[in-house]
């Protein structure tokens, strides 16, 4: 049995090995030598040094020389091609083969970690907590759960495995995927040296069950182990869970230890969650005024982070605007906001003035994602617009708001669905219908059953601020966040400095910015949506070009002519001038509620309209009845399980040992239907030789105008090629098979259209934002991307959890009768989906569970009884075979 120390010697000899002189030398200062390398750069710092000169810059010359000769030094000790003929100054190594050595670079630093860590003494379990931390953010998951994997099948080192299994894990699955791996590790000081991700994984898994961890470890004095992000993250876990009392012992416990310690920002960060908490400053009572109804001006403050985007406080700007409308009406309450309100009253444009109702409104500052730790005092109303939800800590949304809070739902983005849990859709039905800023927002909250209509953006209305001069002096032009070029000064509208400002401080900021708009600048280039469209507000010509014109943020704010623009202003101040007096006289809940549902009733109408007339694509019957070339179509036979296996390029020396498996597990006959591009009539021919409960076919070649991929093709097409079955497996390839493919083929499918397993990966965990990623894809088809959105939902009553196509039973007679293969090559040939995108987007939520076991991804999870294990597109030694996609 191989011991730990063995283990040790082991990997320090690779980490040695690893680190070639020739790249151990330059390893600390090379990634800003290859960062520098890239052509983009290059070219910059040739112009400049030529500017104005004629000539070139002899030190930009001996700069961008040296930096070239650094590359090509570091480059030779990495794998991959390096181009010739680069010398520095006329030619730079691609982008492509910058990033490339970028990410081995990353790759051989994070090997040496453990390599210098076993050199400078550390014990092996530790070394490899931070080998594994390096392998993880620089993206090599696939690394690390390789050598995870190895580890934890010797038990001299499985807590070393589990810990970078749970590293791994951590990162890209579910929280209880990464936990199942923490658990069970024995090793105190593993335990302690992964405290960042360890603690924190047990209270997102476990929730309230995960603090008597924290009770133990505190008991025993082991959190003084811990570094300063261990503590800063379970803090951040803790409180989400709303453990106050644990977070305040590990946050001033550490912070009474930090008087020595360099790491300024996790102290900063501590300081700041210790405000939040309890007795911290934001759970100070708001100013409210005795008999006076409260109404709440939206800041942006929260546990997580305050922002720093200027185009916030714009929105602010616009919504203060509605309220300086009415001349009778008065304001108390926050001095800081009472003093800005008098002072922006000033400058009310006069055709937007009214008389309105006499009444008194206490001001209170509202957090948009931090209101329910906020002391709001009872019957405060206020306009709820904006993007919702900035998270907190990554790991939960402020919604439902503060109870004391009635909110106006208008201007609404809806930036994650997965904050549209049951309590959150609830709450947005209670005080509904919900005015969205964009139309994705629309489509989103209807999938789910909440009332929504199209209002667009708030900052449409800043104007109201901003009276026209009587001579138009404006000249030149500006640019923010403009990468394309051209005269005129550059402005970022996202600026750090201002969270250490005051809320006022930074509304008459905001105020400035517009005001430039409005009486500097003639003409605004921006890809900024809120420079666009209070730019547009206040008169100024504007060139928006967003980085993607497919952006969810942008549908029915892009590309719209004035009197669409007229249109979503006027239909946003005519609504506030309904509801608005009725707060401001003190109405009640119910009548200022029945009033929104009355006045926004033609919209929810024209919403209805709108997004009925979108379609998706479906390709015709006799056209996919060409495409397949071959009548010999594969029959069903008694007692016989077909399966299907998907072999992607590269896979093909994987089918044998792959197929070997499944026979040595099955229980009764079978048929192994391959794609005839990928493998050979004679290999399959010797597959079979060697079977004894199974045959093996190749299925006859397919194609398709506009689908190149002839395995997505097939896949698609499977109801058409097996006409006569009722189900068949689907497996990769890249598959070890463990169990009976016979009982996997005898799954319930109920009334769904097929089995397989939710897709375990974090990116994947909301089908809505897997279909809103689907139409950020579009580009410049805005529109396009508008009308798959609005298609895509529209037989949707909930969100769903994707699932994983690589291994599944397919109801083929079900997906035959709702014509699936139509719509999912159309799919494939028109908007240009892959398979999976597809299949996704038609079938839904409409698919059985398969136990897990069918299917362990190894790449994600991992389990101790895996029936199936998926090591496609993953590094790993089974048998004689590797798998290196």
């Amino acid at each position: 049995m191989t011991t730990g120390r063995n283990a040790a010697d082991r990997y320090l000899s690779k980490g040695r090995e690893l680190v070639k002189p020739v790249v151990h030398g330059i390893a600390r200062r090379a990634l800003p030598v290859v960062e520098r390398a890239s052509g983009t750069r290059y070219v910059r710092e040739r112009a400049e040094g030529e500017r104005g000169t004629g000539k070139s810059s002899g030190k930009a010359k001996k700069i961008a020389t040296e930096t070239a000769r650094a590359y090509r030094k570091l480059a030779t000790g990495l794998r991959g091609a390096t181009a010739e003929g680069i010398d520095g100054w006329t030619v730079a190594p691609s982008t492509r083969e910058v990033d490339t050595k970028a990410r081995q670079l990353a790759r051989v630093k994070a090997h040496a970690a453990l390599s210098e860590a076993l050199t400078q003494g550390s014990s092996f379990g530790p070394a490899v907590v931070e080998a594994g931390r390096s392998l993880v953010a620089a993206g090599h998951t696939a690394d690390t759960v390789s050598i995870g994997l190895n580890l934890r099948s010797n038990p001299s080192t499985e807590d070393a495995g589990r810990v970078l299994l749970g590293l791994a894990y951590q990162r890209t699955s579910d929280f209880a995927v990464a936990w199942a791996q923490f658990e069970k590790i024995d090793d105190r000081d593993i335990i302690v040296s992964a405290a960042e991700e360890y603690y924190p994984t047990a209270i997102d898994t476990l929730g309230d069950d995960g603090l008597p961890l924290l009770d133990r470890v505190n008991e025993t004095g082991e959190t003084d182990r811990w570094s300063a992000k261990a503590v800063l993250r379970t803090a951040e876990s803790a409180f989400c869970i709303g453990a106050f009392d644990h977070v305040r012992s590990l946050v001033e416990s550490r912070l009474n230890q930090m008087e020595d310690e360099t790491d300024s920002a996790v102290r900063y960060e501590l300081n700041r969650m210790r405000d939040w908490l309890p007795g911290g400053k934001h759970l100070e009572a708001l100013p409210t005024t005795a008999g006076k109804r409260n109404f709440g001006v939206l800041s942006y403050d929260q546990p997580g982070i305050r922002s720093r985007n200027i185009g916030d406080y714009i929105q602010t700007i616009a919504s203060i605007g509605h309220l300086l409308r009415y001349e009778n009406l008065s304001f108390s309450g926050d001095p800081g906001l009472t003093e800005l309100f008098k002072k922006f009253r000033k400058s009310v444009k006069e055709q937007r003035k009214y008389a309105g109702p006499e009444g008194e409104l206490n001001l209170v500052e509202v957090y948009r994602d931090g209101n329910v730790y906020q002391d709001i005092p009872e019957d405060t109303w206020y306009i709820a617009f904006g993007w919702y939800m900035h998270d907190i800590f990554g790991k939960s949304f402020n919604i439902p708001f503060h109870p004391n809070l009635r909110p106006i739902l208008l201007s609404v983005f809806v930036r994650y669905p997965e904050m549209l849990t049951p309590e959150a859709i609830a709450y947005l039905k209670k005080y509904g219908p919900v005015g969205c800023r964009d139309w994705q927002s629309v489509a989103v909250l209807r999938a789910v059953g909440v009332p929504a209509f199209f209002s667009g953006c708030l900052t449409t209305t800043v104007d109201t601020l901003f009276p026209a001069p009587s001579a138009d002096r404006r000249s030149g032009t500006v640019q923010i966040d403009w990468t394309k070029g051209g005269k005129g000064p550059k402005k970022k509208q996202t600026v750090t400095a201002i969270r250490d400002k005051t809320f006022p401080e930074n509304l008459e900021l905001a105020r400035n910015w517009v005001a430039d708009y409005a009486y500097k600048y003639k003409r605004v280039l921006t890809s900024r949506l809120h420079a666009n469209l209070p730019a547009r507000s206040v008169g100024a010509e504007v060139e928006f070009e967003p980085k993607n014109k497919s952006d969810s943020r942008f549908g029915g704010l892009i590309g719209i002519d004035e009197a669409e623009f007229d249109a979503i202003r006027d239909g946003i101040l005519d609504k506030l001038s309904v509801l608005l007096p009725l707060i401001a006289t003190g109405a009640s809940d119910d009548e200022i509620y029945s009033k929104w549902v009355e006045i926004t009733a033609e919209d929810m109408a024209a919403a209805d309209e709108y997004l009925a007339t979108a379609t998706l694509p479906s390709a015709e019957s006799t056209t996919i009845s060409a495409a397949v070339n071959t009548t010999d179509r594969p029959a069903p036979e008694e007692q016989v399980t077909d399966v299907f296996m998907t072999v992607e390029k590269g896979e093909e020396s994987l089918v044998a040992t792959a197929i070997r498996t499944i026979d040595a597990h099955a229980s009764g006959r079978y048929r192994i239907w391959l794609p005839s591009g990928e493998v050979s009539a004679e290999a399959a021919d010797e597959i079979q030789a060697q079977l004894s409960l199974g045959t093996v076919g190749r299925l006859g070649p397919v194609s398709y105008a506009d689908i190149a991929n002839e395995n997505d093709l097939v896949q698609a097409l499977l109801p058409v090629l097996f006409p006569d079955h009722e189900r068949l497996v689907v497996v990769p390839a890249a598959g070890e098979f463990s169990a009976d493919i016979v009982e996997l083929s005898r799954v319930d499918f109920g009334s769904t259209l097929l089995a397989a397993k939710h897709d375990v990966r974090k990116s994947r965990s909301s089908g809505l934002t897997l279909m809103r990623r689907i139409a950020s894809s579009f580009g410049d088809d805005h529109v396009g991307a508008l009308n798959f959105v609005f298609a895509s939902h529209a037989g949707l009553t909930e969100d769903f959890v994707p699932f994983d196509p690589q291994t599944a039973v397919l109801n083929l007679s079900g997906m035959r009768s709702e014509g699936l293969v139509n719509k999912i090559v159309g799919l494939m040939q028109e908007l240009k989906l892959s398979y999976v995108d597809a299949m996704q987007t038609i079938v839904g939520g409409r698919y059985s569970e398969i136990d897990d076991e069918w299917n362990v991804r190894a790449q994600w999870e991992t389990s101790d009884s895996p029936k199936i294990v998926n090591w496609r597109r993953q590094t790993r030694y089974f048998g004689r075979m590797t798998l290196t996609r």
